[in-house]
């Protein structure tokens, strides 16, 4: 079996009530419009689909992942893979607290792509070892949440009263 894997985790701190910043989150649209890499998200009945292009050494590659929302309480969003999605996983969690006007998310993102063998997930990747692929990979997604999660700060904080506008 060939595996590509890559996590994220992080903590943010946002100067903004936490209902504010939860709603921001929950709206699809903002991953779409102002995360780097995730060209778009659509509803189907339970589930939605993110369609997420980076570019790789080897060219640019481009994934779909079926993903149902299993968010267990109101203070967290999860989405996790879809039932029965064995080969693109994606699971992205965001927890909520507050202190005063400060709202911290615990934000973490793991994604695996799995292939029998390293041509099925694109033919120049056989040329590649999964370490080499997984570092790569890796710096993609950090540099890309990384920027989204300044961002996404910026606007919060500025007291954007339409936080769910690009």
């Amino acid at each position: 079996m060939f595996r590509v894997k890559s996590s994220f985790k992080t903590q943010l701190e946002i100067k903004a009530p936490l209902e504010k910043v939860r709603a921001f989150f929950a709206d699809l649209h903002n991953l779409s419009d102002m995360l780097w890499g995730v060209e778009g998200i659509h509803r189907e009945p339970g589930l939605a689909r993110w369609t997420i292009a980076t570019d790789t050494p080897v060219g640019r590659i481009r994934f779909s992942f079926p993903v149902r929302e299993t968010s267990p309480n109101p203070h967290t969003i999860e989405w996790t893979p879809a039932i029965n999605e064995t080969q693109n996983l994606l699971r992205y969690s965001l927890k909520f607290s507050n202190s005063d006007e400060t709202t911290r998310v615990d934000i973490s993102q793991q994604v695996e792509l799995r292939r029998r063998r390293a041509w099925d997930l694109h033919p120049g990747v056989a040329l590649m070892s999964e370490a080499r692929l997984n570092s790569a990979l890796q710096r993609r997604i950090n540099a890309a949440i990384e920027d989204f999660l300044v961002r996404v700060t910026e606007r919060l904080e500025a007291g954007s009263a339409d936080v769910s506008s690009a």
